[in-house]
Order: structure tokens, then C-alpha cells, then sequence
């Protein structure tokens, strides 16, 4: 896990290297810069990586939790 959120690390630093050279003439390029990076860092999982980490923090081991990542709705129509 660790190594995954080193490799977001990275990732996000290429991303604001790339960002600045980017836009540089812009006066606004730290900004593109800074979004390129968090863009660079979510997508390598540095986001998924560092809630898994809080998630491991926040439980104990008496206390069981279930995560819900994502649900499905499915609407059937008896007519």
C-alpha cells in the first residue's frame, strides 16, 4: 500500500512538472500545474491509497465494518 501511494507521489509530481511546462506563458500555470498534478495523483490511486490508510487508522480490531464502494439500482417493471 505504501508503494502505491509513493507511485501516486510520483505521478503527481510528473503531473505538476508537465502541468507548468504546459502553461507556462500563462500567468495562471501553478494553478493548471497544481490540477494537473491532483489529476495525475487520483488517477494512479493516490486518493483510493490514502482513504485505505485513514480506513486502517479509524478501525479497531473489535470492531467490524463493512464499506460500501458503490451500489446498483435495478427497476423492474411487472406490467
Amino acid at each position: 500500500m505504501k508503494q502505491s501511494i509513493r507511485f501516486a507521489l510520483a505521478a503527481a509530481a510528473a503531473g505538476l512538472a508537465w502541468g507548468y511546462l504546459r502553461h507556462r506563458k500563462d500567468g495562471r500555470a501553478l494553478v493548471f500545474a497544481g490540477v494537473q498534478a491532483l489529476e495525475w495523483f487520483v488517477a494512479y490511486g493516490g486518493a483510493a491509497g490514502l482513504l485505505e490508510r485513514l480506513h486502517e487508522r479509524l478501525e479497531s480490531d473489535d470492531v467490524e465494518v463493512e464499506r460500501v464502494t458503490h451500489t446498483r439500482q435495478t427497476i423492474v417493471d411487472h406490467g
